[in-house]
């Protein structure tokens, strides 16, 4: 027994004709009155009484009737909450990105996003990078804004932009007034950087032989937290173009001679479902550089 025997009992009841209750279910009359026959033999009783010109509902099958139609109201209403689910998600998007780009790009592109996308639902999640690569690889997360290389055969990625990185320092530093500086010449400066685990200090770590430079004990959470260390004095960091305030007047950025940079990307896991979409917000989200 299924819903489509019971689909066929109730459409033979309330009609009380066979081939009218065919038509109805959209199958041939022999093809209905066998599936009603095996019903009843399953069922072990007469559900219907055969007249030559009429069909009754014996009182067994009246029983039953409405248990049947509950049933079936219940599968209508399991399917149409299915198809909503559908629906929401496929107009939610999840996007993630690391702490140290997150509040300096998302606004931009969310706004992006909604220009082109109104009725797309974005969440936003701000996690270290580990955090949303595993997020990534076990389909928690449909994309995250990420510093390359990112090394995994599940996952594809698409370069958005280059984010050079420019030597933040007080504004009365000895180097201020430098319009540009070899990291050469940063000799034994306190280097102030993230907390472990931020993709920007393994990168600033790459960038800056430990040799030339002192890193100081505090380790800093957020990009922002930097900045006030700096503005006090107490140290130089790398600050990327995202994060840089040019108005900001207690701290002077200096272009690097060396030219280093993160390249930005966004990155999902290999077949998404949703690839096509992907791609596209990709070269949405690349169309133009970022201030």
């Amino acid at each position: 027994m299924n819903l489509r025997d019971l689909s066929y009992l109730v459409a033979v009841a309330e009609l009380k004709n066979f081939s009218q209750a065919a038509e109805h279910c959209s199958i041939s009359q022999p093809t209905l009155s066998t599936q009603i026959k095996k019903l009843e033999d399953y069922l072990g009783v007469d559900l219907f009484l055969r007249e030559k010109n009429a069909v009754e509902t014996t009182e067994i099958c009246r029983e039953i009737l409405p248990f049947a139609r509950r049933i079936l109201d219940d599968a209508r209403s399991i399917r149409q909450i299915a198809a909503h689910a559908s629906d929401r998600q496929r107009n939610m998007l999840s996007l993630g990105a690391f702490p140290s780009l997150a509040s300096y790009v998302l606004p931009e592109y969310v706004f992006r996003i909604k220009q082109h996308y109104p009725d797309l639902k974005l969440q936003l999640v701000e996690e270290k990078t580990n955090a949303l690569v595993a997020l990534l690889l076990d389909k928690k997360l449909d994309a995250a804004l990420l510093a390359l290389p990112v090394e995994h055969v599940s996952l594809e990625s698409r370069t958005l932009f280059d984010d050079p990185f420019t030597l933040a320092v007080c504004a009365d530093h000895p180097l201020a007034d430098l319009e540009e500086i070899d990291l050469n010449r940063v000799a034994k400066e306190n280097l102030l950087l993230l907390d472990e685990g931020h993709c920007l200090r393994d990168q600033a770590l790459k960038l800056c032989n430990p040799s030339r430079f002192v890193e100081h004990d505090f380790r800093a959470s957020s990009l922002e937290t930097l900045r006030f260390m700096v503005k006090n004095g107490v140290g130089v960091t790398l600050m990327p173009s995202v994060a840089v305030q040019p108005d900001d007047q207690d701290i002077r950025y200096i272009n690097i001679r060396q030219r280093p940079s993160r390249k930005i990307a966004l990155v999902w896991i290999r077949n998404h479902t949703r690839g096509e979409l992907l791609e596209t917000l990709a070269g949405l989200l690349a169309y133009k550089p970022l201030p």
